[in-house]
């Protein structure tokens, strides 16, 4: 197993900002060395909001139902020739993936329950599992450490536009977000803070046996809304045994997920100025 890590800075400084590519999937190396926010001393803040920005559903490729023979034969084999659904569906273990659904598959039901619920069996479906609040709780874990109190905010930041089930419509709602200057939300309202961090998550897929997750954060002074500071990380993990980790309760993919994130939110707490952590203490 192979986990690689890349990390790149986007850091305000004299009220300008270091800009750079912010799609998920083209993302290039900033040459900007990590930065401190000036317009607000880190030192400083010692009680924080995290609220997790809304994370696309997971994109498994190839498709789970191409991977599923007699599903997929059937339905391409079909007379009139009717393609697949795409839509989101629920695993057994409340992940939620971007996928083709097949209303002719008889064993459907049996491996996922669909949303809505009357997609494919009719099952009920659980309360969805998201990558961004498991980020998110990691993210509070690792701020306590650091003798700063956070909270997690009960109200997540819902992206503009998004089609549930288009990738690409995600892909442009989560670049749109990382790219404001000014949060669309008041925060000032929310509670006494020294800052907030909104957390993202970009880059979240399954390929050719490759476990994919980039994660955005920005820092945001919660009086003015204005954003003091942005940088995301990504890694990759090569594992033969990534899509198997969904089967089941999918614990194993889960567990994954949250164990690729740690270092990606250490390494973006640095980046922020607000975590100091020796080696032994990394995990």
């Amino acid at each position: 197993m192979k986990t690689t890590t890349h990390t790149d800075k986007y850091i305000r400084v004299n009220s300008r900002w270091l800009l750079g590519l912010a799609l998920p999937l083209l993302l290039a190396a900033c040459a900007a060395s990590p930065t401190k926010p000036v317009a607000f001393q880190t030192s400083q803040i010692q009680s924080l909001l995290i609220v997790p920005v809304a994370a696309p559903p997971l994109e498994v490729i190839p498709d789970l139902l191409e991977q599923r023979d007699a599903a997929y034969r059937h339905t391409q084999n079909m007379a009139m020739g009717v393609a697949p659904d795409r839509q989101n569906y629920q695993t057994a273990g409340g992940i939620v993936v971007a996928g083709m659904l097949s209303n002719a598959a008889d064993d459907v039901d049996a491996m996922i329950d669909a949303l809505p619920p009357t997609a494919a069996g009719g099952r009920a479906a659980q309360t969805p599992w998201t990558p961004e609040k498991s980020a998110a709780e990691a993210l509070q874990g690792l701020l306590a450490q650091s003798n700063r109190g956070a909270e997690l905010s009960r109200d997540g930041y819902r992206l503009a536009a998004t089609d549930d089930a288009s990738l690409p419509q995600w892909r442009r709602a989560i670049q749109a977000w990382y790219a404001q200057d000014l949060s669309q939300t008041n925060y000032a309202s929310r509670g006494q803070y020294d800052a907030v961090i909104e957390l993202g998550v970009g880059r979240y897929r399954i390929f050719e046996g490759q476990t994919s997750l980039q994660l955005m954060l920005k820092l945001i002074d919660p009086a003015s809304g204005r954003v003091l500071a942005r940088t995301h990380s990504e890694s990759f993990r090569v594992d033969d045994g990534a899509l198997a980790s969904l089967q089941h309760d999918g614990k194993a993919f889960r567990q994954l997920i949250a164990e690729m994130a740690v270092p990606l939110l250490r390494q973006s707490l640095g980046d922020l100025g607000l975590r100091n952590v020796s080696n032994a203490n990394q995990s």
